[in-house]
């Protein structure tokens, strides 16, 4: 096993408090306001960053397909369920979703993702990022995911239930697999249909473009930030970890939603052996 997980060299993360690294935290935050997005590349050590891909590979066969045609709000099932909105309409629209997930439960907590994921070194960078306590997601499904994309997987354009999503990709495809978003689209006070219509459509000139490389951290504020993953060209997998921090402490999802995205398995513990809190 390698010594260090984390490129403190370019990243210095273990020693929050000089003014360097108060600097390098304060270029963070002025990225994420100016466009919802911050890349760091190589903020995983290369020896590893292999060992987390292998190791990603080797439950590649326990990923879960989930659903194949989404909502872009997909994770507030019920919105507009009710409302007459004509067939055009964001909140009818669907596109299409094309790949698998690994829960969380059936990542083993020896591997270095898992590490890395519990690491007090992350809690302690993302809260001095944003300036407030984080916490980690205690779902015991959504927690911590891998996705896996085939070529030709993608993922429609969505929100994020939360506004700090934190990933890292553990291995590009050959091509494709491009990261699209349009910031800040909408707030808690306008949905802002429209323009979000627009990028749905093909037309909206707010759409930018990250094409990450394996081993970059990806820090996003998904939630109010549209966007989706273009479909992977090459048989070369596209396989990314999806870190769930939060600024609430005891964080769950739904069993509505695991369930949806990780298979009957989860229905079946919860009737036996539930893991979420009554």
């Amino acid at each position: 096993m390698p010594t260090r997980i984390i490129n403190t060299a370019l990243y210095p993360v273990d020693d929050l408090t000089s003014k360097s690294s108060r600097q390098w935290l304060a270029s963070l935050r002025a990225r994420l306001d100016q466009d919802g997005s911050c890349l760091l590349a190589d903020f995983v050590e290369a020896e590893a960053l292999a060992i987390m891909a292998q190791q990603a590979l080797s439950i590649a066969h326990l990923a879960y397909p989930g659903p194949t045609e989404v909502s872009a709000y997909f994770f507030n099932y019920r919105l507009g369920e009710v409302e007459e909105l004509p067939d055009a309409h964001p909140l009818r629209r669907k596109g299409k979703r094309n790949l698998a997930q690994v829960a969380a439960d059936l990542i083993p907590g020896d591997y270095l993702l898992s590490q890395l994921y519990r690491s007090q070194l992350m809690l302690d960078f993302l809260a001095a990022l944003t300036g407030k306590p984080i916490y980690r997601n205690q779902d015991p499904y959504q927690s911590l995911n891998i996705s896996i994309m085939n070529e030709g997987g993608c993922q429609q354009w969505h929100f994020d239930s939360g506004n700090m999503v934190t990933t890292l990709l553990l291995q590009e495809p050959e091509s494709g697999g491009v990261f699209e978003y349009a910031p800040a689209i909408r707030s808690d006070s306008d949905e802002n249909f429209d323009a979000v219509q627009a990028v749905l459509d093909g037309n909206s000139d707010r759409v930018l473009q990250n094409r990450l490389k394996a081993g970059t951290l990806s820090l996003f504020r998904g939630h109010y930030s549209l966007h989706r993953v273009t479909p992977v060209v090459g048989k070369r997998q596209r396989i990314q970890a999806i870190m769930g921090y939060s600024t609430q402490p005891d964080l769950y999802g739904s069993t509505e939603s695991s369930i949806l995205h990780y298979g009957p398995r989860v229905a079946e513990i919860e009737a036996t052996n539930p893991r979420y809190p009554a």
